[in-house]
Formats: C-alpha cells, sequence, structure tokens
C-alpha cells in the first residue's frame, strides 16, 4: 500500500522543521484511543476482562483534540477497542479533517456481532 503524496509531504516537512528546531525526538505517530470498548471477544485480548463501568467510558472529542493538540504529531491513528463504536467519530474524523495539519487513519475490525 503505498503512502499519499500529501501526506508524505507533511510528514518530511514536519520532520525537516524538527531538525531546524535541533529536536532529536519528537513523535510522528499519535495512537488516540478514545474509548476501550471493542464489538469482539478475542481470547487474548485483556480488554474484555475489565468490568463494564471501564469498558463504557470515553474520551470527549475536546479531550481528543487537546490531546491532539499536545502532541503535535503529522498523524493521528484512532485504533481501539472498535473506533466505529466510538459515539462521536463522526464528529472527531470531521474535526481532524478541518485541522488540515494530520494524517488520520482509523484501522477497524469491520466486522459485527450477531447474537
Amino acid at each position: 500500500m503505498s503512502v499519499p503524496l500529501s501526506q508524505m509531504w507533511a510528514v518530511a516537512s514536519y520532520v525537516i522543521r524538527q531538525r531546524l528546531a535541533g529536536r532529536t525526538r519528537y513523535p510522528l505517530v499519535l495512537m488516540l484511543e478514545p474509548l476501550f470498548r471493542c464489538n469482539l471477544a478475542c481470547a487474548g485480548c485483556g480488554k474484555i476482562q475489565y468490568p463494564a463501568q471501564i469498558l463504557k467510558k470515553h474520551l470527549t472529542v475536546e479531550q481528543c483534540l487537546g490531546a491532539v493538540d499536545e502532541c503535535g504529531a503529522p498523524v493521528v491513528s484512532i485504533p481501539g477497542g472498535e473506533p466505529l463504536m466510538y459515539p462521536e467519530i463522526g464528529r472527531l474524523v470531521s474535526e481532524l479533517v478541518a485541522r488540515r495539519s494530520t494524517s488520520i487513519s482509523a484501522p477497524t475490525r469491520s466486522s459485527s456481532r450477531r447474537g
């Protein structure tokens, strides 16, 4: 899978700015986990062992955006749990896209459980 030219440019220019500023260590990717839940129950995953009140907690969009601002990384990945279970995923992605300073990925399990 190739990387889009715009993403390569954003990351390259970010790295150049960091180097010109004399920084040797800086974040490239923010792994933002706004929630802890998942729609699967994989045997090897420790998340399913947490109590329901922990699994129901999630960050607000404002908390997520604050983490993005604080980190400053040019790439934001929204893993999980399952990112599509986050109740405000549409708003979060819209806010991130509006900033145009970050590339966004949201790896998803893309499966549903029928019970």
